[in-house]
């Protein structure tokens, strides 16, 4: 192989983050970025939204997670006369997605202070 040639083999690595039990898929980016949203905006109708996805589907990924798992990671309400209801994410909810986060960030920053791999 030509010096030329090299650069097509240059390799970056990457991964994608998430959390399994017993072999089965429990949470990732998706969810995620679900909770997270839902989270900032106050409500799964805006969380969702905010996504460019259905409420429907969303609070369907919250819901098998929950199945899953056993524990409860959105708190809904409903609102005064005048409506207003909307949803919190609970403590195990908070912890989820901080546990999540933190990992993220390590390897992220793990591959952040790698150079691309050179074969």
């Amino acid at each position: 192989m030509s010096p030329k040639d090299r650069s097509a083999v240059n390799l970056v690595p990457d991964y994608k983050l998430w959390f399994e039990r017993d072999g089965q898929y429990i949470f990732g980016p998706g969810a995620y970025a679900i909770l997270k949203s839902i989270h900032e905006e106050g409500t799964i109708t805006q969380g969702a939204m905010k996504l460019k996805m259905s409420y429907r589907y969303a609070w369907g990924v919250i819901k098998k997670i929950e199945k899953k798992l056993g524990i409860p990671l959105v708190a809904t309400f409903k609102g005064g006369t005048e409506g207003g209801g909307g949803a919190r994410i609970t403590e195990q909810g908070l912890k989820l997605m901080e546990m999540y986060a933190d990992i993220n960030s390590a390897f992220r920053n793990v591959l952040d202070n790698t150079s691309t791999l050179d074969l």
